[in-house]
């Protein structure tokens, strides 16, 4: 007989502040190998774990574990939907993300999680052991999520919840405490719709539920280094992250909006100037983004990004800001300034170009600069 009850999960889950709360066993997912060995042969983006089996056994990673939680907590607040669908006129103005609008969700998840641990250990009389994990686990938490009957996975490959859509951040507890598990999973409701895969800039969405995460726009603007040349057109003005699948998908219309305040977005973050992005020291970008879960990857990243998405603004007046990037330190900024000015065009653009093509010593970039200065205006 199970220690704790689902129903009473629910309960505990409701008060330390989750919207969705599900319960299933610590066993393996053996179905799971299949696809992540093929996905492995296909190419791996490097944000996952390597070994196939850590992935499909949750008792390698905590060998006491006899039940996975899994926890949902929603992002989109009415106030986020609304700011990210009010795209500014100015075209210097970056896109990010929604799930970056506020405060880092790892913490803010953790922390709920830790809650709901302290609460179970409270309702079953005993000290609880557990791990948490928050995108920190080997498990493929989108499968842990939907065996815990908290919701189905989409075409896009995104997790739905009833009240909230694809809108959530995801979170398992590991745990000895034995809770009696979701009987039935929630059936997928995609039917024969198919916009999110018409939707993806990239390609990405290569079928139902099968992506090519290389090609993923969230993925590619988290990436190291030089941005491969065919993804810096579709990227827009993104500088983090992409929702395009998940604004095209009908379920995501009329959910509910997030109440946590820690997800409330400020316009400055969704919508950031490029050129001040370029004029950003670490300092600044830490007090900027430094409590967000967009700052990870560092300013750099964000500055290669910004680089992009000024040259896809096409505004020359941006041509000044842009060229002392030509020679910076770092060959993924100098790379992706010699392909916005290629993009913006023009006179003063091609000859700051070739300028700098004369000093470039790196191979891959002096090749960027090659292009750029002898290719035809976008």
């Amino acid at each position: 007989m199970s220690e704790l009850s689902l129903e009473t999960l629910r309960a505990l889950g409701r008060e330390a502040g989750l919207d969705a709360v599900g319960a299933t066993t610590a066993d393996p997912f053996p179905e799971m190998a299949p696809r992540l060995e093929a996905y492995a042969a296909r190419g791996r983006t490097g944000f996952e774990h390597d070994q196939v089996e850590n992935r499909i056994d949750p008792r390698r990673w905590m060998p006491e574990a006899r039940s996975l939680v899994a926890a949902a907590m929603a992002y989109l607040t009415p106030e986020g939907r609304q700011l990210a669908r009010r795209h500014p006129r100015d075209p210097r103005r970056g896109v990010v993300s929604v799930y970056s609008y506020g405060e880092d969700y790892h913490n803010v998840l953790a922390k709920r999680l830790r809650r709901l641990a302290e609460l179970m250990g409270a309702e079953v009389g005993r000290p609880v052991r557990y791990r948490i994990a928050v995108d920190t686990s080997p498990l493929v938490d989108r499968r842990v999520a939907e065996r815990a009957g908290i919701g189905w996975v989409g075409k896009n490959c995104m997790l739905y919840s009833a009240e909230h859509g694809s809108f959530v951040f995801l979170g398992t507890l590991l745990t000895d405490v034995e809770v009696e598990p979701a009987q039935a999973m929630v059936p997928p409701k995609c039917g024969a719709c198919t916009r999110c895969l018409e939707a993806c800039p990239t390609g990405a969405l290569m079928g139902p539920g099968v992506i090519d995460a290389r090609r993923c726009l969230s993925y590619i603007t988290q990436m190291k280094g030089i941005i491969p040349r065919e993804f810096r057109i579709p990227m827009g003005r993104r500088v983090w992250g992409c929702d395009t699948c998940q604004w095209a998908c009908p379920e995501n219309r009329a959910t509910g909006g997030a109440s946590h305040a820690e997800y409330r977005p400020a316009e400055e973050l969704a919508f950031p100037d490029l050129l001040e992005i370029l004029s950003w020291s670490n300092r600044t970008f830490e007090h900027r983004l430094g409590h967000t879960a967009a700052a990870w990857r560092g300013l750099r990243t964000w500055q290669r990004n910004a680089l992009i998405a000024l040259g896809n603004c096409r505004d020359e007046a941006a041509v000044p800001y842009i060229v002392p990037f030509l020679r910076h330190d770092r060959r993924e900024l100098r790379a992706s300034a010699a392909w916005a000015l290629w993009r913006i065009g023009g006179e003063a653009a091609r000859q700051a170009v070739a300028a700098a093509y004369a000093a470039e010593t790196d191979p891959e970039v002096k090749a960027e600069m090659a292009w750029a200065a002898s290719s035809r205006d976008a």
